[in-house]
């Protein structure tokens, strides 16, 4: 029996996000004031401050309760929160700090240093896509 390659999408496994992230870039296709100075943009992460660019995510490889995944998510200079993760029918990174609401995104592409994920969403009443890439620490 012979398999042949096809160009289907093949999905991610959890051990290939084991480790140490860093959000490098967020952006958006479509222009929107983000940080509230009246001046629409598109690159989301220009408009973060220092703090808010001192992220790390950990997705560890141990299991909690459930199922998931543990992590621990440094979302800025000051506030790191343990939580939970998992890979979602090969596609979607799905992340649960404590406390905090659940983030789920669509994994587009990935290598073994990098990674991007969307989020769709609705920015005054028009579909947007927001794009952010993940870099490996």
């Amino acid at each position: 029996m012979k398999i042949e390659k096809n160009s289907d999408p093949q999905g991610y496994a959890d051990s290939q996000f084991v480790g140490s992230w860093k959000i490098t870039a967020l952006s958006c296709d479509v222009a929107y004031d983000w940080n509230n100075d009246g001046v629409p943009e598109r690159d989301i992460y220009s408009t973060w401050t220092s703090c808010e660019r001192d992220n790390l995510f950990t997705f560890t490889g141990d299991t909690s309760m459930g199922g998931y995944k543990k992590g621990t998510f440094k979302i800025n200079c000051s506030t790191t929160k343990t939580g939970d993760w998992q890979i979602v029918n090969t596609k979607s990174l799905l992340y649960v700090p404590a406390g905090l609401g659940p983030e789920s995104e669509t994994v587009t592409d990935m290598t073994s240093v990098q990674f991007q994920s969307i989020l769709l969403l609705t920015l005054n009443g028009m579909p947007a896509t927001i794009t952010k890439t993940w870099t490996r620490q």
